[in-house]
């Protein structure tokens, strides 16, 4: 092979590499930074060898290269996220709820739909069913953000309405953090992600769920709204389910429950 058809060949390896599925692409030949929690096994964490992987991340990333595209991940606080996509710090996120509020300020392209359930000790002293007006009086682990924040708001005022104890939100950066608060007798209960808590469960033996699923909402990724460019991820996302990509994908970490149909934006209502 001579020198010329080498550099042609090269040429057009590169130009495969970044060739969009969904086009136009405003993403084409681009590298984008992406925001990554990494204590959310199995939905992006750390595997063996310190690369980034999870289905959250699985997804965005296979989203990415759809659009000709590909990522370079960078890690901070859960609650900073939504300003640094807005101020075009970051282009997206591997995930985050579909909120109303978060809706307002960001465009999310949905991924998938799951809840969240109470996480508690082996021996704690909650019952199975559990509800959630029973928690009066306890200490609940959150992450700082965290949309249920609202929902153990509201079940403290009915508590307090009805002369009961309040319920304590401790809120914390970052997921390890709520672990710990837990482990230590900080905390009562934390909350689990219906989409991880299988996996979670099965590795952590002093742990349990309890009580029913609550705050079902859908999650996806986030863009800056001014960009204008949700769409062409939520075509990505629905490439990615039509031919089976997806779905593999979820299955890769045992979490098909939470699987959507089909993609779209803006999916929380009210």
């Amino acid at each position: 092979m001579n020198k010329l058809v080498l550099s042609l060949s090269i040429l057009l390896a590169v130009s495969q590499a970044h060739a969009a599925t969904i086009s136009p692409s405003p993403y084409e030949g681009k590298t984008l930074v992406t925001a990554i929690q990494y204590d959310w096994t199995p939905l992006s964490f750390k595997d063996d060898k310190g690369q980034p992987t999870g289905y959250f991340y699985d997804i965005a990333n296979a989203a990415a290269q759809r659009l000709g595209a590909k990522l370079t991940v960078t890690s901070g606080d859960f609650a900073a996220v939504v300003p640094a996509i807005q101020s075009g710090k970051f282009t997206l996120a591997a995930g985050l709820d579909a909120t109303p509020e978060r809706q307002q300020v960001v465009d999310i392209a949905s991924t998938v739909r799951a809840g969240y359930q109470l996480i508690v000790l082996q021996n704690s002293p909650l019952p199975q069913d559990v509800k959630l007006n029973d928690l009066c009086g306890k200490t609940i682990a959150l992450l700082a953000s965290h949309p249920s924040t609202k929902t153990f708001e509201q079940i403290s005022q009915q508590c307090e309405a009805s002369g009961k104890a309040a319920v304590k939100v401790s809120q914390f950066p970052d997921r390890g953090a709520t672990w710990l608060a837990l482990r230590s007798g900080r905390a009562d209960a934390t909350l689990g992600y219906t989409g991880e808590n299988g996996w979670l469960l099965q590795n952590q033996s002093d742990l349990k769920r309890v009580g029913p699923i609550f705050d079902q909402v859908y999650a996806g990724i986030p863009v800056s709204k001014s960009s204008g460019n949700a769409k062409y991820w939520v075509e990505a996302i629905n490439s990615l389910i039509k031919d089976g990509t997806y779905q593999k994908i979820l299955a890769k970490y045992g979490v098909e429950d939470v699987a959507i149909d089909h993609s779209e934006l803006n999916p929380a209502k009210g």
